[in-house]
């Protein structure tokens, strides 16, 4: 997969789930800025903490595994297993990542009191923004208006008493057949206001900023950004895509690294009927 650059940005692309992978910027910033204490490793992986020792961000664009981001709470130190987890696959738009770390840095809750809310509660969101909503015996699916995205919840009774199980699958950047090109998984006690921000992401049209056009999916849309040169380096095809006001971007070469694999737990659910 092309790597992400951190030159300035000549282009935006929506939606966001189709961006593709960029600098980690956007996602560690609201860490950083509100005191997280930041460990690298050799690797070049990068560790954050919260300042009372309870919240943990990995970042690892050199890990073993296809989970670039791991984001973990209420666990004192880093070898005790978390109450819960979230994480996400190599090729995930870091602005997805930024809300749930923005919303890690801020105690506000959308369900104060303690009540736990209803999955369609959850993802109000995406049913506002226009996503097709499915229901079976199983699971609750959203997918979005361009059938690139899926949101899963898996309401299969007695899973909630397993903590490290993954009621929520979050899909994103179909490719042909079954695969999608990163996924994101939060398991059974991860606080209902992380996922509901992170669905307000993924329905929020803003376009993000990009500075290559081979990271973003085939069907994501280009918007020239004021003020910045229309083409972008390492990715002349956008030169023409450019010209006009907005449209779709260039496949990626067929040379770029498959799709990662979901996430174990959540992929061996049984499927939705059709």
């Amino acid at each position: 997969m092309p790597q992400p650059s951190d030159e300035g940005p000549s282009l935006h692309a929506s939606p966001v789930y189709l961006a593709g992978p960029a600098a980690s910027t956007p996602a560690l910033r609201p860490l950083l800025d509100a005191g997280f204490r930041r460990e690298a490793d050799a690797k070049g992986n990068v560790h954050l903490t919260s300042l009372g020792g309870h919240q943990h961000v990995d970042y690892m664009p050199n890990g073993l595994t296809h989970a670039l981001w791991q984001i973990s709470g209420q666990s004192p130190d880093r070898y005790t297993p978390p109450t819960w987890q979230a994480t996400f696959t190599t090729g995930t738009p870091p602005e997805v990542v930024a809300a749930i770390t923005t919303a890690l840095t801020q105690k506000a809750s959308p369900w104060p009191g303690g009540r736990r809310p209803r999955a369609d509660d959850v993802l109000r969101p995406l049913a506002d923004a226009g996503w097709r909503r499915r229901e079976n015996e199983w699971e609750i699916e959203f997918t979005s208006p361009d059938r690139l995205a899926t949101v899963l919840c898996d309401t299969t009774p007695g899973h909630p008493l397993d903590p490290e199980y993954e009621p929520w699958l979050i899909s994103g950047g179909r490719t042909l057949g079954y695969g999608y090109e990163w996924y994101a998984a939060f398991t059974t006690h991860t606080p209902p206001h992380l996922v509901t921000v992170t669905a307000a992401r993924l329905a929020d049209p803003a376009p993000v900023p990009r500075t290559d056009t081979a990271v973003l999916h085939a069907e994501a849309t280009l918007h020239e950004a004021a003020g910045r040169s229309t083409t972008p380096a390492n990715s002349p095809r956008a030169s023409a895509a450019l010209r006009r006001t907005s449209t779709t971007a260039p496949a990626r070469g067929t040379g770029s690294q498959p799709s990662p694999e979901p996430i174990q737990a959540a992929a061996s659910r049984p499927g939705l009927r059709r």
